[in-house]
């Protein structure tokens, strides 16, 4: 059981407002851009998959890349495979993606070394997940380290 999520369509909500901001940011969006790639994300409890399209020109205007939550018939580059409260500890900042695929709880496939050239550039999304938390109005699910 999701220690952070009710279902699918909660962690869509949250992802989904969350991705709205990163995706439109002139400093994060520009440079995850520039990658090409496009990328599918598995999360299990819940079972759901976030797709972000950073090949195509944006769906929107304002943006730097396109998101689907849900199924999509974009073909990834590259693919990760985690827990959705993993996931939601690394938006905070407190998980290391490269210690979690030697411990078996990320899986990856495709065009690995290019996702992982977009951790620099995340980073800064980091304080973003809270500050989107806050705003929906659930600050229950902001984790600190001791957490």
């Amino acid at each position: 059981m999701s220690k952070y999520y009710k279902d699918a369509d909660d962690l869509y909500k949250i992802y989904g407002y969350f991705l709205d901001r990163v995706l439109q940011d002139e400093k994060i969006g520009t440079k995850m851009a520039k990658s090409g790639i496009i990328i599918r994300f598995f999360y299990t409890d819940p079972d759901c998959e976030i797709t972000i399209d950073l090949k195509n020109p944006p769906a929107k205007p304002g943006y730097y890349g396109t998101f689907f939550l849900g199924p999509c018939d974009l073909q990834p580059d590259v693919w990760s495979k985690q827990p959705a409260d993993h996931s939601h500890r690394f938006w905070h900042g407190l998980e290391n993606p490269i210690a979690g695929v030697t411990k078996g709880i990320i899986k990856q496939g495709g065009k690995v070394t290019a996702m992982l050239k977009l951790l620099p550039v995340i980073k800064p999304a980091f304080h973003m997940f809270p500050i989107a938390l806050r705003e929906m109005g659930l600050e229950n699910l902001i984790v600190s380290k001791k957490d």
